[in-house]
């Protein structure tokens, strides 16, 4: 997060924070949320005063992830129905839309992926760290999107940060400062959050269809993320494997997905759906439930498909080619220079032989100069 680098940063000169920082730019700051979207004029200020490009900034903070994660940082361009309902995966497409509509948000108040920038990162990541200096936020470890730790497969735990310096978990062992043990996650999780991250340092993922890019990928989890929340009563047939994937997460369906969208739901409870769709998008690859929806060919592995050799084509048959008498010399004349290269007798009667035509001294030079380009000795 770009917030934490700033924090960071800061801590380097004990006498700046990072309020003070920004503020040393002389640039127009006020209500502008730096994790979201930092205006271009304080990256490249910021830029210009660090180790740093304007780039790597960029991807400290929210607009650092579009097009890919999200289409914009501005709500207002950001329409809920196309992003998560363009594609369809387990469900046919067009069912139970009257009930997809419940959970459509105001326009202009949602944004993919984001909620409240809550603080979370791995436990065991920060107990590797060498110092409390090194102490940061990454910023994709903030969204909903992800649960774990794709390094420790653990899920990501709340806390407070004080970057660089000190880090304090919510989750605390009784009568202790230190954290509690971490919490392994489903290894449908892991490959899942494995994927999203591959995605957004890449953009792109490889899928059983095949590569796609990132922008796909993250569109295809938002509609399973949907499709899972959807009320068994309102997909008639497509309850069963619905049903069978909460069954095997061995956790029930929030009641609240069934009106609020994905992310304004609290956060255990975008970690159970998370947990379902990960479920379910494993079972569709290795075949394991029915999936009707058109993006469902997308995690399958692609069938194979022969491919024709084709008719051979047919040579025309032609008369003949005419042979004439001069084939015959041009082979005789290519025999003889072949035997004269190695041959002092033939090179001589060849000689001679040539030499008849030769009417002056200039003549017979260059015949001298044809049998060294032929590499027939003259001696």
């Amino acid at each position: 997060m770009l917030t934490s680098w700033l924090a960071r940063t800061s801590e380097q000169y004990s006498l700046i924070t990072a309020a003070d920082l920004i503020a040393g730019l002389g640039l127009k700051t006020s209500g502008v949320d730096l994790d979201r979207y930092t205006p271009e004029p304080i990256l490249n200020a910021l830029a210009k005063r660090s180790t740093c490009t304007a780039e790597r900034l960029r991807e400290m903070t929210l607009a650092g992830c579009t097009p890919w994660l999200l289409d914009s940082t501005d709500p207002v361009e950001c329409d809920f129905d196309t992003y998560v309902h363009q594609l369809s995966v387990l469900l046919p497409p067009g069912l139970a839309m009257a009930d997809r509509r419940r959970r459509t948000p105001p326009a202009g108040t949602w944004l993919p992926w984001v909620s409240t920038l809550t603080t979370r990162a791995c436990p065991l990541c920060i107990d590797d760290l060498d110092t409390a200096a090194d102490i940061a936020v990454m910023m994709a470890q903030q969204c909903p999107m992800l649960t774990s730790c794709t390094k420790h497969h653990c899920r990501l735990e709340f806390c407070a940060v004080i970057p660089g310096r000190l880090i304090f978990w919510d989750r605390t062992s009784p009568g202790s400062d230190e954290h509690a043990p971490p919490l392994p996650v489903a290894a449908a999780v892991a490959e899942i959050d494995r994927r999203s991250i591959t995605a957004l340092t890449s953009g792109a993922v490889e899928l059983g269809g095949g590569r796609v890019h990132a922008a796909v990928w993250f569109r295809l989890l938002r509609t399973v993320v949907d499709e899972v929340s959807t009320p068994l009563v309102r997909t008639g047939w497509w309850a069963k494997p619905l049903s069978a994937i909460w069954k095997s997460t061995g956790h029930s369906r929030p009641l609240r997905t069934s009106w609020i969208p994905f992310e304004q739901l609290r956060w255990d409870e975008q970690a159970t759906v998370m947990l379902a769709a990960a479920t379910a998008i494993i079972a569709v690859e290795n075949d394991e439930i029915f999936a009707d929806g058109t993006g469902a060919a997308l995690l399958r592995p692609r069938g194979y498909e022969p491919v024709d050799a084709g008719t051979p084509t047919t040579r025309l048959h032609g008369p003949e080619p005419v042979r004439s008498a001069w084939d015959d010399v041009q082979a005789a004349i290519d025999a003889v220079v072949a035997e004269a290269r190695v041959n002092i007798e033939t090179a001589t009667a060849l000689f001679g032989f040539a030499r008849t035509g030769c009417r002056t001294e200039e003549d017979i030079d260059d015949l001298a100069y044809a049998f060294v380009e032929l590499g027939i000795r003259l001696d």
